[in-house]
């Protein structure tokens, strides 16, 4: 992946034509935003939007071909946050405009690409039909299956344009500033003043009949920041990857718990500072 980063940072020839060609792969496009955020980041906004027009371009004719935006809104999102970040030189302020990007995002899907949505919908809804037939659960209607699919686009999305960014960022440290991004990255704290907003939203989601999935899509920095955190104090223990792999296989299986510990650690962070107080502890 090295290499590749150092061939497409040559020129922007090269950097054009890889990230087209990986925008025309369906299982690449997410390729194709990193390369477009690595030249955001390392060349300027200016040379970074020549690049992404050559990679929007594929995914307009796939949005043409098959209706499905969603390639088209996750490259936009990838670039506008590394404008962001270049900008702000912050992981908070990124993280913030990345949940609007993706809020954003999937209403732009609902209105371009309509029939894909329903089509998901329609099946959403009869998935949780069956479960509430079997379990007991309440039944999801239409509109809220609407809701809740969208939701779950949204949280799609948004993560997306997270791991987009942070791999074109760990690209440029690699290439101009060994171990910056795992300094930049773990080092990031959510203080509560940065924090409040966000969990007063959650809560609004939570108390909203209805729109308590959209919990998932705000949470999205607490997860980034909090993940950032423990990868910090597995480093600071010297543990094996091992603990890394059990840390995403649980993050990924039981998100939602996970998730929801990851919020009260961010939070709790920012009052107390963990790591502070571990290398005041060590010392």
């Amino acid at each position: 992946m090295r290499g590749l980063a150092a061939f497409v940072m040559r020129g922007r020839l090269q950097a054009s034509g890889v990230a087209a060609l990986a925008s025309a792969l369906p299982l690449l496009s997410w390729l194709g935003a990193s390369i477009v955020a690595l030249v955001v980041l390392r060349r300027g906004n200016k040379e970074g939007l020549l690049v992404f027009l050559w990679a929007f371009l594929p995914l307009v004719l796939v949005y043409q071909t098959g209706g499905d935006s969603s390639g088209m809104i996750a490259l936009l999102g990838a670039f506008l946050a590394a404008v962001v970040l270049r900008l702000s030189v912050s992981w908070v302020v990124t993280l913030y405009a990345t949940v609007v990007a993706a809020v954003m995002g999937s209403l732009v899907f609902m209105q371009l690409s309509e029939s894909i949505l329903m089509a998901f919908v329609d099946w959403y809804v009869d998935v949780m039909e069956s479960l509430a037939a079997d379990t007991g659960a309440p039944v999801v209607t239409a509109a809220s299956g609407e809701r809740q699919a969208v939701s779950y686009l949204a949280m799609g999305q948004g993560y997306m344009m997270v791991l987009a960014l942070m791999l074109a960022r760990w690209w440029q440290s690699e290439l101009y500033n060994p171990g910056g991004f795992k300094q930049e990255v773990q080092q990031t704290r959510l203080t509560p003043k940065g924090s409040l907003p966000l969990v007063l939203v959650m809560a609004g989601c939570l108390l909203t009949d209805g729109f308590g999935t959209w919990v998932g899509v705000v949470s999205i920095p607490f997860v980034v920041i909090g993940s950032g955190l423990v990868h910090w104090i597995l480093g600071r223990q010297n543990r094996s990857s091992q603990w890394y792999v059990m840390y995403y296989v649980t993050l990924g299986m039981f998100f939602q718990l996970a998730s929801a510990a990851l919020v009260v650690l961010v939070i709790a962070d920012g009052f107390i500072d963990l790591r502070q107080r571990i290398q005041s502890r060590e010392d």
